[in-house]
């Protein structure tokens, strides 16, 4: 029955065991990683009522990507990635043990808050790319990728609707203090799948310093016309996604006059069209035309929160946030899996952490933007703003990525992968 299963191409990837282990402590630990992000906004909220507050938090989270991770990438190319998984775990658990301990005993304050925020930041600039670029050596074959990406995907988007739905009851009932807590055993469960993990060591042809690997692995991107429209592309992508985890609790909150629950069901159904979407995403398509499907989630992504900002019914607003969703999910897969699928082995590890600063460490950026804007003009215009934004770069891309059809395609040839869907 399973091995009927593993041959299908949707899951194909769960016939490699590491994955499969990879996986499992991945669904434990993604959702108290949701719980906690939920918590973190909520608590924001209760200690300063500002949206600019959580822009703050946000960008306090993910701006040492925009410095250390440029120079993540030699460090994940050169040294053992599983023991460097398991110490940014370990410390990634010790950040959400503090934020429990502080909040349990009373003391905690905003810029608290701010400095653990900060301090996850540097743990996730080396943890996030050494996941994404560890995937493809816990594979047995070249052709698993896409399913392997999309599994992964969908554990990341049904963590993001059980999570923040689960924490928005229980910050009602015991406050954000277990929401914490929960997190921070969760990631027990993934530092022993990591200990179980064999994950494939790819040796640099010559031993190079920090900077030589760095300037080496941006060379490569620069040069390479289709790897670097498609990481500038992802870039404006998530610098335009990123604000809606800033807008959502400040709509339940302030537009909605709402409570934590309002919230969890804003944030499940943004993680339900998510899972549609990776599900869609399933679907039979050649790696070489992901960009058209890109195309597509981008311009859903704007429409849905277009309309999101513009709705003041919360069902009407769940509908939008589930087209937002969908769009989302399905775009930053299509990203993922054409970076994956055409850059070399060699150099995997600093394309990747190209590709989160590019994604995680701009898309703070927009998140204090469209704060800024939301404390000065009010949510429905921040969220007009970004959203008729995504709309705008769907319609440039339709221009623009055809040019890299014919270099993309040419990639896969060399790897024998023209034809993987």
């Amino acid at each position: 029955m399973l091995n009927r299963i593993y041959q299908m191409k949707a899951f194909m990837a769960l016939g490699a065991i590491n994955f499969r282990i990879f996986i499992f402590g991945q669904s434990v630990s993604l959702v108290g990683t949701w719980m906690q992000r939920l918590a973190m906004s909520w608590l924001v909220l209760r200690l300063t009522g500002s949206a600019t507050g959580l822009g703050l938090v946000e960008l306090s989270n993910q701006a040492p990507i925009l410095i250390t991770g440029f120079f993540a990438g030699h460090i994940l190319d050169r040294y053992d990635m599983k023991k460097i998984l398991i110490i940014t775990q370990s410390l990634c658990m010790l950040q959400a043990f503090s934020l429990a301990f502080l909040d349990f005993t009373g003391i905690i304050r905003y810029q608290q808050v701010l400095f653990l925020s900060f301090m996850l930041g540097l743990v996730t600039s080396i943890d996030l790319p050494a996941r994404q670029a560890s995937v493809v050596r816990m594979l047995d074959r070249p052709d698993q990728l896409n399913s392997a990406l999309t599994i992964n995907s969908t554990i990341f988007n049904l963590a993001r609707l059980v999570g923040p739905a689960f924490a928005g009851f229980a910050i009602q009932a015991v406050g954000e203090t277990m929401c914490f807590f929960l997190n921070g055993i969760a990631y027990i469960a993934v530092i022993f799948s990591l200990t179980r993990l064999k994950i494939k060591k790819v040796e640099m042809p010559v031993r190079q310093t920090g900077w030589q690997g760095f300037k080496e692995g941006l060379d490569y991107t620069m040069r390479f016309h289709a790897l670097k429209r498609i990481l500038m592309t992802s870039s404006l992508f998530f610098f335009l996604c990123f604000p809606y985890s800033t807008l959502l609790p400040f709509f339940a909150r302030n537009v909605f006059d709402g409570d934590a629950s309002v919230l969890g069901f804003f944030l499940g159904s943004v993680g339900l069209g998510a899972i549609t979407g990776v599900i869609y995403q399933a679907s039979l398509v050649p790696l070489w035309k992901l960009h058209i499907r890109a195309i597509y989630s981008v311009g859903m992504f704007g429409f849905g929160l277009a309309a999101f900002s513009l709705s003041r019914s919360i069902e009407l607003s769940c509908a939008a946030l589930t087209i937002l969703g969908f769009g989302m999910s399905t775009g930053s897969v299509c990203f993922n899996t054409l970076v994956q699928s055409i850059i070399e082995d060699d150099k995997r590890g600093r394309v990747m952490s190209l590709y989160t600063v590019g994604s995680i460490g701009i898309g703070p950026l927009g998140s204090l933007t469209a704060g800024a804007l939301a404390d000065i003009f009010g949510g429905t215009f921040s969220g007009l703003v970004f959203g008729f934004g995504a709309i705008s770069l769907a319609l440039w891309m339709k221009y623009k990525l055809k040019t890299i059809e014919p270099s993309v395609l040419m990639k896969l040839r060399e790897k024998g992968l023209a034809d993987v869907v």
